[in-house]
């Protein structure tokens, strides 16, 4: 019970901003509303079961490496995490409250999928086996992220990191489009991309559409992945007064 008061008392302090500013949720549904429009209009009904999962392996991704590393670098920098450090609050009910606190954005990813595979009547049942593959997306781009933010000084630099390899990591390698689409000598770069290699296992956990490799190659890649940003993530976040 104390671990879960500290983490929904976490939860209600770090939502407040997102409380304050609610539209930006609203952009984020009218921006995914808008894209899937675009998939269906030029695409295929096989190109929005990808859109599907991309949506929801993509928001777990954001909300990781963009959101929830974003508080963590500001906390550190700002010295609020030495009152939680002081108190009760455990590493693990902070990460968790953080997360939670900031999951309202990951709305705007779930409700355009929800509905997507509702209207065009695909099978939701495989992506309830995503659910696992989601949270090890949140915690590899938290990590990711925080492995390069608990590295700099400058707090005007977390937003100018994060954003960029948001976009360096879902826009350019094959996310929203498959795998297989590019030439077999970039395949393999491309699964060296940690989101690629999450939609990649994505795609054959729910069968949607089509691979263009054996799952053996990205599960080596996320398990390398999530090895090394843990180490350089240990390294320099301690759970103590500094």
């Amino acid at each position: 019970m104390e671990l879960l008061r500290q983490i929904l008392g976490l939860a209600c302090l770090e939502s407040r901003w997102v409380r304050r500013q609610p539209l930006w949720l609203v952009q984020g549904v009218v921006g995914a509303v808008g894209f899937t429009m675009i998939i269906y209009v030029w695409g295929s009904i096989e190109a929005l079961k990808n859109l599907v999962v991309a949506y929801i392996i993509a928001g777990a991704w954001g909300l990781g490496l963009n959101i929830v590393a974003q508080r963590v670098g500001w906390d550190r920098i700002n010295h609020d995490i030495k009152f939680y450090v002081a108190s009760p609050v455990t590493l693990p009910a902070y990460f968790a409250g953080i997360v939670l606190g900031c999951s309202p954005f990951l709305a705007s990813n779930l409700i355009p999928a929800l509905a997507v595979a509702l209207i065009f009547g695909i099978d939701l049942t495989p992506l309830l086996m995503l659910l696992p593959l989601a949270v090890l997306a949140l915690i590899l781009g938290a990590f990711l992220s925080l492995s390069i933010i608990l590295r700099i000084k400058n707090p005007t630099n977390i937003s100018a990191i994060t954003n960029p390899l948001y976009t360096f990591t879902i826009t350019l390698p094959p996310v929203y489009y498959p795998l297989y689409a590019l030439p077999p000598a970039f395949r393999w770069a491309a699964l060296a991309v940690p989101s690629a290699s999450l939609m990649e296992v994505a795609r054959w956990v729910t069968g949607y559409t089509a691979v263009a490799c054996s799952p053996l190659w990205p599960v080596l890649s996320l398990a390398a992945w999530t090895t090394a940003t843990s180490v350089l993530v240990a390294k320099r976040f301690k759970w103590g007064l500094e």
